[in-house]
């Protein structure tokens, strides 16, 4: 069943954004992530979360890298009122009333690329590792009369895990954590093991969900480790 949202959940710059994505089919595979994914959480989890970021992340499914154009997002986004620009690692950002929207893509093996062209969408997005566990792992909820897709919270949750321990700023790392104690009482055991038992991961990360359960005092066990 799909979860329906309240029609003003988001500001209505985003709300906007978002209709817009829904209307190309972005969210067919791809996913609103980031901090933006708590006021749906606690929409339908009832996981309390201020949220304190005007940064707007999405993980973008990248079907093939020749894929033919299927929406020019840099005209559409931009048509929004938002201006897009490139960031000094070559990543396509968009900007408008504070707010900060950029795309990111999953990245496969070791390559160490600061940006991704994605043909499907017209865009330049960032590739960073792991993204694939909010995209494969992901539902959709109605927001007024357009559907939107998420990563589910323990999706979310063991990627937040990770990233926190590779954070250079302590702020963010922080946040990841701080976002990460919000979810724990919401969390479903099977799902959580589910998506351990579907990932590779290395020992390293392995050990990034270590010190992050550990700072939580989040048990082992209920990731398999």
């Amino acid at each position: 069943m799909t979860n329906i949202l309240r029609n003003n959940l988001f500001p209505k710059e985003i709300h906007t954004l978002l209709r817009t994505l829904s209307n190309v089919g972005f969210f067919d595979r791809s996913t609103l992530i980031g901090s933006w994914v708590m006021p749906i959480f606690q929409e339908i989890y009832h996981a309390t979360y201020v949220l304190k970021t005007l940064d707007v992340d999405f993980a973008v499914h990248v079907a093939h890298s020749n894929s033919c154009l299927r929406a020019d997002l840099e005209q559409i986004i931009t048509s929004l009122g938002f201006v897009d620009y490139v960031s000094a690692g070559g990543v396509q950002k968009f900007s408008s009333g504070g707010y900060e929207v950029e795309f990111i893509a999953h990245r496969k093996g070791s390559r160490n690329d600061d940006a991704m062209q994605v043909r499907e969408w017209n865009i330049v997005a960032q590739p960073l590792p792991l993204i694939s566990l909010l995209l494969d792992f992901s539902e959709e909820a109605l927001l007024d009369d357009f559907i939107i897709r998420y990563p589910v919270p323990e999706a979310f949750f063991i990627h937040k895990l990770i990233v926190a321990q590779k954070r250079r700023s302590p702020a963010k790392q922080s946040k990841d954590l701080e976002q990460c104690a919000v979810l724990m009482n919401i969390l479903r055991d099977d799902p959580l093991l589910h998506i351990m038992e579907s990932v590779r991961l290395g020992r390293g990360t392995k050990g990034h969900l270590r010190t992050s359960c550990t700072a939580l005092n989040f048990p082992l066990h209920r990731l398999g480790l």
